[in-house]
């Protein structure tokens, strides 16, 4: 057996480069599909965070990467359909390595991978960028909408928050918006804006009040809670929020759950008459639809990069130290991620059934996030404590009972998917986690899956996973004794069934799906031909 000489906590790996990703299949037939139905419109996406990112390694020039992510990976096929111009904010770094265009010009960009993208960047003043991005929307928003307040203490809300909310979050809004309506303004067709997530709420109505004949979808990435935990957001800022997304045609949210919320909080936060079973509300004399829309992974792509060089080499070298069983997550170190409880359920786990000791290691690759928001500074020093006591406690001259890696290396995380004999998957909320997709998409162990109740991705692998109450930490303790101990048959006929869910409910769907609800929303009298997107993917 391997002694342990190496470091608890391996450093990140710089300049790491991600898997090609080839377009294949089902993404060239949505790309055509999307070029046919959009021919009379000029679509414009959206979203704080553009589709590329830099990356440099040492003794290189910087270049250009196509970014990861599951909005990236779900709108770079239509962007490059559609030739849509992408407006995103400008990230630290970029501006002194490149030059992002005058006069809010389009950049075009070519990444490594062959992809293409017209860019049009977005550089809020600092203070303003601070206040949108590092005090508004994370953390007030996002904890909001993840549960994640200690309400007994947190958050206080005071005349800062609403100088951060007028001077920060909707100044960057109406810039974006103003961006938004300069290329629209580029084109001779109707506009088709896509705008996405918590950091542009009010951009809708924004582009609403420049645009009337627009035609406006904005999808939110994480989950929507209920209308009262909404109320821990002053009134002002809830109201703008739902005036924000209500000027759109469509709302897209994640899943079923999500779109009961959503249009309860129009029917008790704003006094709004709903349809439950049709899914829309009523504003202004307007009719806004509220679809779900799970959002999912480039299954195609994905099992591509499984089997590339890099991803073969990572295996390997995780083959010379994998332990007899090996328990797995992937995950940013977010709060929403449930990362601590996670430990703490595999030390019960060690505690209760001995016989695990020294046989299986839970192995957790992490990387750092918004380290600039002190609730994540503290969190990540938590959960690297909390490493450290469990394998002082546990550990033997030949065994360590939790590798914990800091790194952002692409290859390494799926050469893990493939290896996994039991992927933890348990976070408080969350929209949707690819994790999940991915880690069932690519294991061929018969790997389990035990999964959060909480997690959007229960809503379609829920039946054939071990689900779990994130917050149960003994129960989530025998749900990992139970994944290790399941009969080899039953083991590789559930991950077989929630492979299959995925590849049916691929990225392609997910695209074609709005684009359908698109479609019947411009054409109203023009019957669905679903006959005709399953000869075109």
């Amino acid at each position: 057996m391997l002694l342990w000489s190496k470091p608890m906590f391996l450093p990140p790996r710089m300049g790491a480069s991600r898997p090609r990703r080839v377009r294949c299949g089902p993404m060239i037939g949505i790309e055509q599909y999307t070029r046919r139905l959009l021919r009379d419109y000029h679509p414009i996406i959206a979203a704080n965070r553009a589709p590329v990112d830099l990356s440099s390694n040492e003794g290189e020039p910087a270049r250009f990467v196509r970014g990861g992510g599951g909005l990236v990976t779900g709108l770079a096929a239509f962007a490059q359909a559609t030739g849509a111009v992408w407006v995103a904010s400008v990230r630290d770094g970029f501006e002194a390595e490149f030059d992002l265009g005058a006069e809010g010009e389009p950049m075009q960009i070519d990444t490594a991978d062959g992809s293409r993208f017209q860019i049009s960047w977005v550089s809020p003043p600092r203070l303003a960028h601070d206040m949108h991005y590092n005090t508004i929307a994370n953390p007030l928003l996002w904890f909001v909408q993840h549960y994640l307040w200690n309400l007994a203490q947190a958050p206080v809300l005071d005349a800062s928050t609403r100088r951060a909310w007028d001077d920060g979050y909707r100044r960057v809004n109406q810039m974006f918006a103003a961006q938004v309506v300069r290329e629209a303004r580029r084109g001779r067709k109707r506009p088709l804006v896509l705008s996405h997530d918590y950091q542009l709420y009010v951009l809708p109505r924004l582009v609403r009040r420049e645009l009337t004949d627009a035609v406006i979808h904005h999808f939110v990435h994480i989950p929507w809670p209920t209308p009262q935990y909404w109320k821990v957001l002053p009134q002002y800022m809830r109201d703008d929020i739902m005036d924000g997304l209500l000027a759109a045609d469509i709302v897209g949210l994640q899943t079923s759950s999500d779109v009961r919320n959503f249009l309860l909080t129009c029917e008790e936060n704003m006094g709004l008459p709903v349809d439950f079973r049709q899914q829309t509300a009523f504003y202004r004399g307007r009719t806004v639809w509220v679809r779900n829309y799970p959002i999912s992974i480039d299954v195609r792509g994905f099992e591509r990069s499984a089997a590339s060089p890099a991803v073969e080499r990572a295996e390997r070298e995780i083959l010379r130290w994998r332990p007899e069983h090996l328990i797995y997550r992937v995950d940013r170190m977010d709060l929403s991620k449930n990362i601590i409880r996670g430990f703490y359920a595999f030390e019960r786990l060690l505690e209760a059934h001995s016989e695990w000791r020294t046989r299986v290691t839970f192995w957790a690759m992490l990387q750092k996030t918004r380290q600039n928001v002190p609730e994540y500074r503290d969190y990540a020093r938590q959960v690297q404590q909390v490493v450290r006591l469990i394998n002082q406690r546990y550990a033997t001259a030949e065994w360590q009972p939790i590798r914990l890696e800091l790194r952002d290396d692409m290859e390494r995380a799926i050469a893990g998917y493939k290896q996994f004999d039991v992927l933890l998957v348990n976070p408080i909320y969350d929209g949707m986690n690819l994790v999940a997709k991915e880690g069932m998409t690519v294991n061929r162990r018969g790997g389990m899956l035990v999964l959060s109740e909480n997690a959007g991705t229960h809503e379609e692998l829920g039946e054939w996973a071990i689900t779990i109450n994130p917050f149960e930490v003994d129960a989530t303790a025998e749900a990992l004794h139970k994944a290790l101990v399941m009969d080899p048959i039953e083991r590789h006929t559930r991950a077989e069934k929630m492979r299959a869910v995925v590849q049916q409910n691929d990225i392609a769907r997910w695209i074609s799906a709005q684009l359908q609800d698109i479609r019947d929303l411009l054409e109203p009298t023009a019957a669905r031909r679903p006959d005709l997107l399953q000869e075109t993917i």
